[in-house]
């Protein structure tokens, strides 16, 4: 018996809110250094051959960044929807089997 699947939809709507939140952290704290760096410091204060490599490298890095921060909010979105699915098929087999215990009744 040990072998079941066993899945909590609660536990799994917990993971998904817990991952959506890193990602919505991750999203503000890239808001606030992209305004820091992207904005302030290379846009209006720094420039030359130096700024113009950093550029690049920040792009690269925010890109990146961006990319994880898309990927959280992907899991996030299929642990939700994998725990609406098991909500509703554990519904559905025990819907399924009250109605074969009222069939062997009749």
């Amino acid at each position: 018996m040990s072998d079941l699947l066993r899945v909590d939809p609660v536990r799994l709507r917990e993971a998904a809110r817990f991952v959506a939140d890193k990602a919505q952290a991750m999203r503000d704290r890239l808001g606030q250094l992209d305004d820091t760096i992207g904005k302030r410091l290379l846009a209006e204060g720094w420039d030359g051959t130096a700024a113009v490599k950093y550029d690049g490298s920040w792009t690269e890095w925010k890109q990146g960044a961006e990319a994880v921060i898309a990927a959280l909010d992907e899991s996030a979105t299929k642990l939700a929807e994998a725990a609406n699915l098991y909500e509703a098929q554990e519904q559905s087999n025990t819907a399924a089997v009250g109605q074969m215990w009222l069939n062997m009744d009749t």
